[in-house]
């Protein structure tokens, strides 16, 4: 089979950790035959930087299937993307090995990977029990090889991401940061928790979520939260606060779903919307890239799914600061 594309059987087999040995070494082999240069073998925590790798891949090419209409050249960057992400997907792994990975798992002596964010834009990450975390720049995620055999699903946070928790009633989803803890069986939300700044906030999106805080200065207090609802937590006295997150007629969060439908608009149009629609300044750094017109309908996706389909349409990039965006790139031509 060497030199033979795997089979989505076995690729899918591959990725759950569900094949054989020898069907495991066909895979592998199938990598050797890509011609990187490099003929090592891969370790046990390479594999696990691999198989991160392709699920964080597959993943976004999936979402490319949410809008509803989009251009040919659209299409045809979705035909093709998967067949040729997983080759190079071990491309990028090789490099990752090889040079600086800016985006990419780290192991610890403790046996916890660490993924850490330092592009400047939202990245997509998986974990291994196939639950969903946009971070944003400068966020952190510690996590076990393997939530296997473990009574919950605990990770450890910093920064601000977004979490669509793959539901388990029989293992809970626990974050800690610092003294905030935040726990769900199944649902969506985004937890802010820089730890240079005095407060906290857990905000839900589907689902409810149990925030709990301890500290020195206050027994320990828990809190149930419900869809669009938010709670802050003050560091500095560990108190809790519920609030409602506002939906309408206000700026939407980076991580708020929403619904938007684009016939033919200019990118300067849309990104005209978006800064009406949530609350972020975005730039279109080429005047000829702010004239690529898209047809796309964007159904309940947050602004870092609407901006990574974007660039894949258009082949364009973007950088955040805060609540800045720069859009970049050479402009379409014909899409």
């Amino acid at each position: 089979m060497t030199g033979k594309t795997p089979s989505p059987e076995l690729l899918q087999k591959y990725l759950a950790n569900e094949c054989s040995e020898a069907e495991r070494k066909l895979v592998d082999a199938w990598y050797q035959g890509l011609h990187l240069e490099s003929t090592e073998t891969f370790s046990a925590s390479d594999e696990e930087r691999l198989l991160l790798h392709l699920q964080s891949q597959i993943a976004q090419q999936k979402k490319l299937l949410h809008p509803k209409i989009l251009p040919i050249r659209g299409l045809w960057l979705y035909a093709g993307g998967i067949a040729a992400m997983l080759a190079l997907c071990f491309g990028l792994f090789y490099l990752g090995r090889n040079g600086k990975d800016t985006t990419a798992s780290q192991v610890f002596p403790d046996s916890l990977l660490v993924f850490s964010n330092t592009q400047k834009k939202v990245v997509h990450y998986l974990l291994p029990d196939q639950t969903q975390i946009w971070l944003h720049p400068g966020a952190e995620v510690h996590y076990p090889r393997t939530f296997a055999g473990r009574k919950n699903r605990e990770i450890q946070f910093e920064g601000e991401g977004f979490f669509n928790v793959t539901r388990d009633s029989l293992h809970p989803f626990v974050i800690r940061s610092g003294t905030l803890t935040t726990q769900v069986l199944g649902t969506s939300f985004n937890v802010k928790a820089y730890t240079d700044q005095p407060v906290y906030s857990v905000a839900v999106v589907t689902g409810s979520v149990s925030v709990s805080a301890s500290g020195q200065k206050a027994q320990a207090e828990t809190v149930i939260l419900k869809p669009q609802q938010q709670v802050t937590f003050e560091k500095s006295t560990s108190q809790l606060t519920i609030n409602n997150v506002e939906t309408r007629n206000t700026l939407q969060e980076t991580w708020q779903p929403v619904s938007l439908s684009f016939t033919d608009a200019s990118l300067a149009d849309i990104t005209e919307r978006l800064q009406k629609t949530f609350r972020v300044k975005i730039k279109i750094e080429n005047p000829a890239l702010g004239k690529c017109e898209l047809k796309a309908d964007f159904d309940r996706q947050n602004l870092p799914e609407i901006l990574e389909m974007i660039n894949t349409l258009i082949g364009s990039t973007y950088e955040m600061d805060g609540d800045h965006i720069v859009i970049s790139g050479e402009g379409c031509g014909d899409i």
